[in-house]
């Protein structure tokens, strides 16, 4: 029982780290940080993939306005929203907007349940926080997650953008 114990708080343990995020150089407080709108989720006939790339971009820039720590400003996408926006072109595009940090990501999961049903809500991001003037990646982080479905897809992301705002 108590080796079933330890395997599990183990198992624990690591998955939480799993979706720690990869810290390369903090931001500095008070930065401009433009958040270009995620790309969408591209699960086959999977419809609230459709659109959920501006829902994360904007869950982000909010996290971050929020904080206090930085400025959070949403950017459209210069590509469409289930194309791959490569992280050296979004720096380029980042830093003709005038900022010094800008956040590209990508939706891998999102998927919104009926209310009063028993299915989980998911959601899943990867991002990336790049330093303009080179391209350099300062912050990286990548996870998914469930919720009953009192709670939302975004309130998933929000949570996450938390997490990569505390860490920044």
């Amino acid at each position: 029982m108590k080796k079933q114990l330890f395997a599990m708080a183990a198992a624990a343990c690591l998955s939480g780290c799993i979706s720690a995020p990869a810290v390369r150089e903090k931001t500095p407080p008070g930065a401009d940080v433009g958040v270009i709108a995620f790309r969408d989720c591209t699960i086959q006939d999977q419809e609230d993939c459709n659109g959920s790339g501006v829902a994360a971009g904007s869950v982000m820039a909010r996290t971050l306005a929020e904080s206090r720590k930085f400025k959070g400003v949403p950017l459209s996408r210069p590509v469409g929203p289930k194309e791959q926006l490569d992280d050296t072109k979004a720096a380029e595009y980042g830093k003709a907007k005038g900022f010094a940090y800008v956040v590209n990501g990508e939706v891998q999961d999102y998927y919104r349940v009926a209310p009063m049903t028993f299915r989980s809500e998911r959601a899943a991001i990867s991002l990336r926080v790049l330093r303009t003037s080179d391209g350099a990646v300062v912050t990286f982080f990548q996870d998914h997650g469930t919720a009953n479905n009192f709670r939302t897809p975004d309130g998933i992301i929000e949570d996450m953008c938390e997490k990569v705002v505390k860490s920044m």
